[in-house]
């Protein structure tokens, strides 16, 4: 409640600006707002005060009324403007923070993705190079295969040569064998022949020394030395 200095002429005592009978002032200076509720504030306080006009106010015997509701008017219409600044900066912050937020999750968003990607590159490069192995290890079986088959059929090749070789040797073997064997058998039938030759001359002079020599058994003696030393 607010007070004025008496004018000249008057009593001492001083004159409330307000009129005592008005208790809505008191009432009205502490407003409170609940969550920024501008709305509710702003339609509640003209109609308590709307209801507070119908009393007139006076000062010094002039009414004032329209005045005191002016003013406070304006700082309703003031109260107002504030909270809407404040709510517009609170939503301001609201949608800032919630970028910042944003911001953040598709940073470590990318982050990862990036990762996931530098990982399926390096995946899909060692994938390459496996292939790569295994169509190289593919090409050196064949042509291991291919050298084994040429090995194989080389020596089947050898081999059947060399049976062949083997054949040839143990025929031209039989062969010298029985050529020997034919050899022998000349060689025994012509010592035979002269054998039987010189046994023939042999019992010739046998006869010979008999008939012709007193003493036969000398004779018989004489024709086995010469035979002896004929053999030899």
């Amino acid at each position: 409640m607010s007070f004025v200095a008496p004018v000249s002429g008057t009593t001492g005592s001083f004159i409330p600006f307000y009129n005592p009978t008005t208790p809505a002032a008191a009432s009205e200076s502490s407003l409170t707002f609940n969550n920024l509720s501008a709305t509710t504030a702003a339609v509640s306080l003209p109609k308590k005060r709307l209801r507070d006009s119908d009393r007139p106010l006076s000062f010094l015997g002039e009414d004032i009324s329209s005045h005191v509701h002016q003013q406070m008017l304006d700082i309703d219409r003031l109260i107002v403007h504030h909270v809407e600044n404040v709510r517009v900066e609170l939503t301001e912050r609201r949608k800032r923070f919630a970028r910042q937020i944003l911001a953040a999750i598709e940073e470590r968003v990318s982050k990862r993705l990036k990762a996931k990607e530098e990982e399926m590159e390096r995946m899909g490069k060692l994938n390459w190079a496996l292939e790569e192995r295994i169509k190289s290890l593919c090409v050196e079986n064949q042509i291991w295969r291919n050298l084994a088959q040429s090995n194989e059929v080389t020596a089947n090749v050898l081999r059947s040569n060399l049976e062949q070789v083997l054949a040839a040797q143990m025929k031209v073997e039989e062969q010298k064998g029985e050529d020997v064997e034919d050899a022998e058998s000349c060689c025994c039938g012509e010592n035979q022949d002269e054998e039987g030759k010189v046994m023939v001359s042999g019992w010739k002079r046998l006869c010979r020394n008999c008939q012709c020599g007193g003493d036969g058994f000398s004779g018989v003696v004489s024709f086995v030395s010469s035979l002896i030393m004929e053999g030899e």
